[in-house]
């Protein structure tokens, strides 16, 4: 039995090296469609449609499916009002197995963030530069998404047959907290024993995931001058004051020992980020007083196990003690409100099988010890963790600058994930006896 598995990894790695330039033609595919993410619309259907068109020469069943067309999807606990999915079709294919095997599911997102100031160069037209291939989406996450649908074919063009099925999504508006795409696959009842999300993880083993919040917090105050005694109180100089604690407050919360399992041992900053600063009236080309109201648009991250209400009393209980005062006390306080729908952290229980598998096979294929921690970002994880009974672990390629000009996944790494997710595969639907 072991000479068998030992002879199945050495062919799985071979077709792997024989398929490189394979794995660079799709990726390349894939990135020359635009399918930035608009927050309310979007426009991955080219690339949807494409990717279909591979799946099915691939000899997989694939299909397209718009969410909005899925029964129950407006139901789902987990959907969030508001966006626009006209022409954004979901993608869906399944490797059938003979049967009596336990299932997989790898969910991938097809759509990126915006292009970011600075590219050199079109972020759609791939460019490869030693093992890197640069472009928008590479890394984050079209590139772990061509992964799990080459070890699919790897498997079947080696004639090996799996017990149980293995089903591969690609679906629309991840990104800016969307998870409706995946929301719409769960309504429409594409479930597995397990599912594998490739996002970038540098071929560490995620089993949990962080969340966070993305908040315009709000200063009022009065304007003018006080020729007549007046009481004016410019709301920038409190936002400042609350800039500055947010500031403090991230490197104080870095202090911390986050909570096991997934996040113990260490000590990391959770993010707080002032992404917007708005006052005063724009479209005034002078203004000789201050601004009525003013806005500081922020992104905050916290552990699984903190819901958003948590969050913001936190953030409002560490300012008033910033400040020195107590509540009542005159201190002007910030109104929150939400910009997209809160990200809950999730994670998965300590002992699911899949966790020493997928170490496992990192291993094997690394010939080092797998790296099994908690993520540093926020994603979809939550819609299975959450409300299913699917479990869902993160693990994806390597690469560098997601959601920044310059993006790129390492093609070494991709290969390698294409013979982890393969030899996963033979290991968690159970490899069948008969061959095609």
């Amino acid at each position: 039995m072991e000479d068998k598995l030992q002879d199945e990894k050495l062919r799985i790695r071979e077709w792997v090296q024989l398929n490189r330039e394979r794995m660079i033609e799709m990726l390349s595919e894939l990135i020359r469609h635009d399918t930035v993410n608009k927050v309310i619309s979007g426009s991955e259907k080219e690339c949807q449609e494409a990717l279909c068109m591979m799946l099915e020469d691939l000899g997989l069943e694939a299909e397209l499916y718009e969410p909005e067309q899925v029964p129950g999807f407006h139901e789902h606990p987990a959907y969030y009002p508001g966006k626009d999915y006209s022409g954004r079709p979901n993608v869906s294919a399944v490797w059938t197995g003979t049967g009596e095997g336990k299932s997989l599911l790898f969910s991938g997102h097809i759509d990126t963030a915006a292009v970011a100031p600075g590219w050199q160069g079109s972020p759609f037209e791939p460019v490869i530069s030693g093992s890197k291939l640069y472009g928008l989406g590479a890394y984050d996450m079209k590139g772990g998404l061509v992964a799990s649908i080459l070890a699919v074919k790897c498997l079947m063009d080696l004639g090996l047959r799996l017990k149980g099925d293995v089903v591969i999504e690609s679906v629309v508006d991840e990104e800016f907290g969307g998870a409706n795409g995946t929301v719409a696959g769960r309504a429409r009842g594409i479930i597995a024993d397990a599912v594998i999300i490739p996002e970038p993880t540098n071929l560490a083993l995620y089993p949990a995931t962080r969340g966070g919040a993305l908040w315009r917090v709000t200063f009022r105050g009065t304007t003018g001058l006080s020729f007549n005694g007046e009481e004016i109180r410019n709301p920038a100089v409190d936002a400042a004051r609350f800039i500055l604690f947010l500031e403090q407050y991230e490197v104080l919360r870095a202090e911390a020992e986050g909570p096991a399992p997934w996040y113990s041992g260490r000590k990391e900053q959770l993010p707080i980020i002032v992404t917007r600063l708005e006052a005063g009236d724009l479209k005034s080309p002078l203004c000789d007083v201050g601004p009525v109201e003013c806005h500081v648009d922020i992104w905050v991250e916290c552990y699984p196990g903190v819901d958003e209400d948590q969050l913001r009393e936190e953030l409002l209980t560490g300012y008033r003690d910033f400040c020195g005062v107590r509540p009542g006390d005159g201190l002007a306080l910030p109104e929150f409100k939400r910009m997209i729908r809160f990200l809950p952290g999730s994670q998965v229980a300590a002992d699911i099988p899949l966790i020493p598998l997928l170490a496992g096979e990192i291993e094997s294929a690394t010939g080092q010890a797998a790296e099994v921690t908690g993520s540093p970002f926020a994603c979809d994880a939550f819609v299975f963790n959450e409300y299913s009974d699917s479990p869902a672990l993160i693990l994806g390629p390597a690469g560098g600058n997601a959601h920044a000009p310059g993006e790129y996944v390492d093609l070494d790494s991709l290969s390698v994930l294409i013979e982890i997710y393969a030899g996963a595969m033979l290991r968690w639907c159970g490899s069948s006896a008969a061959e095609l």
